[in-house]
């Protein structure tokens, strides 16, 4: 009953998009004096003149011309991009050249609605226009989905796309942006579309891989990681490929069974004949009512899979004290399980709350949150000895700051039950929903409680100390 891991997949979308995203996007901008601009895949100077390389050709331009240039990082570029990006401009004697700032919202909304403008008025520079309205476009996509905005994101990516349906940037902001909002068939119909126009792209294939992976679809998530760390090695992507393939040796030849909710996994060799029947109706007779505690609906099967005691910790790298763990998929020892027992119904119960919570949350919630409420879900309920203990750290304490910050289980379920009396569990839930839309630990709480979390965690304590030391 580990913290919960945040799966592969989130995680390198929210990686993936703000390394090819930020500032406005991969391509250097070039401003003339004649009040255009310029989007260069790469640029050289030579002789008086600076040469512009763009995907639909070459351009050459007076260096007298060019007011300044926007310098944007090369890495992050699709595959296939020039690699001759040259330094900059030798810098004037007062001093080196000022790294560019990232424009602001209102920046990239003033700039992105003078393009629009130019296509109209400036036919002639349509080709360099349309460029640089993507960019502002995939710019204020990237800020959105960090915003967590995610409407707006896809909306500006689907935007950037509309000018230009083969922009490597936009169709990766759109896989994110689907995939941060669960809708893993649109991410990946996304990316297998992006690779037929960047097939040596190893972003794409990284993130398809990571779909891949969250669809129980082993084999293609390896071929795709495989693909993207030959194109571009990279020790994450080689970590994956060593990780999977170790679980594939562990549980690739692991029976399946399918339910309406869950997909289960399981050595049918240790287990008792009848077990995977016994665990998908124990699942099943849960999900409706998770989904009606959390008031939310899981997009997809979730992945089970039920290892024998030391498959287990070979394949999770987890530690002995562990009793299950969940990263995106519920993994659980069976122990050489025959029937599934209250032990087992327990710990598959925990671990499905931890599916609920991090789906809630879009994987942000904090663990000790993560593990009270799925302690609270699974039945448990603070006994006495931990909570005077609890109430002794405490008044030792003396209201320090510190108190309550350190995680631990028994804390961990102290505390949400104290939440859940004095709040409600539907505060929790808001709690839960304002993390998944951006908002960080302590404002969350502030904006649902009107309470700070360090205000909630002393009115925990007074209560502790009321029941058991008065």
């Amino acid at each position: 009953m580990s913290a919960p891991r945040r799966p592969r997949a989130i995680l390198t979308a929210a990686a993936l998009l703000l390394f090819s995203c930020h500032g406005v996007p991969r391509a250097d901008i070039i401003h003339l004096k004649n009040g255009a601009s310029v989007a260069a895949d790469s640029w050289v100077e030579r002789d008086g003149q600076l040469v512009i390389r763009q995907r639909q050709g070459t351009i050459v331009v007076p260096r007298s011309e060019v007011e300044r240039i926007d310098r944007t990082e090369a890495e992050g570029a699709p595959a296939g991009s020039p690699e001759d990006r040259p330094a900059a401009p030798a810098a004037p004697a007062a001093g080196p050249a000022p790294t560019p700032r990232r424009p602001t919202r209102e920046e990239a909304l003033g700039e992105l609605r003078e393009a629009e403008s130019r296509l109209s008025e400036r036919p002639f520079e349509r080709a360099v226009t349309t460029r640089t309205i993507v960019a502002l476009l995939n710019y204020l996509g990237s800020e959105a989905y960090v915003a967590r905005n995610l409407d707006e994101a896809l909306a500006r990516f689907r935007a950037a796309a509309g000018y230009d349906p083969r922009d490597a940037n936009a169709q990766l902001g759109l896989a994110v942006t689907y995939l941060a909002q669960e809708n893993a068939p649109y991410a990946r119909s996304t990316l297998e579309r992006a690779l037929l126009d960047h097939p040596e792209d190893a972003r794409l294939h990284r993130l398809l891989g990571d779909v891949f992976y969250g669809e129980e679809r082993l084999s293609e998530a390896l071929a795709s990681w495989e693909r993207a760390q030959a194109i571009r090695p990279d020790r994450e992507v080689r970590d994956r490929v060593e990780k999977l393939r170790r679980e594939q040796a562990i549980d690739g030849e692991y029976r399946r069974s399918d339910g309406a909710h869950f997909a289960l996994k399981y050595d049918g060799e240790q287990a008792g004949s009848d077990l995977d029947a016994e665990i998908l109706r124990f699942l099943e007779g849960r999900f409706d009512e998770l989904v009606r505690r959390f008031d939310y609906y899981p997009s997809r099967a979730i992945v089970v899979i039920v290892y024998p005691q030391r498959q287990f910790y070979q394949a999770t790298g987890a530690e002995s004290s562990v009793g299950g763990l969940f990263d995106g998929k519920i993994r659980v020892p069976g122990g050489g399980l025959k029937r599934l027992d209250p032990q087992a119904q327990s710990v598959l119960l925990h671990e499905l709350a931890h599916a609920f919570i991090a789906g809630k949350s879009r994987f942000t919630a904090p663990r000790w949150l993560h593990e009270g409420i799925a302690q609270m879900v699974e039945g448990r309920t603070s006994p006495a000895a931990s909570e005077i203990a609890l109430a002794k750290e405490y008044v030792s304490l003396e209201g320090s700051p510190r108190w309550g910050t350190g995680f631990t289980y028994p804390s961990s379920l102290s505390i949400v039950e104290f939440l859940a009396r004095r709040e409600g569990f539907h505060r929790l839930l808001e709690v839960l929903e304002a993390m998944a839309g951006g908002t960080d630990e302590e404002e969350a709480f502030r904006r649902v409680t009107r309470s700070s979390l360090e205000e909630l965690r002393g009115a925990w304590g007074e209560s502790l100390v009321a029941a058991h030391l008065h």
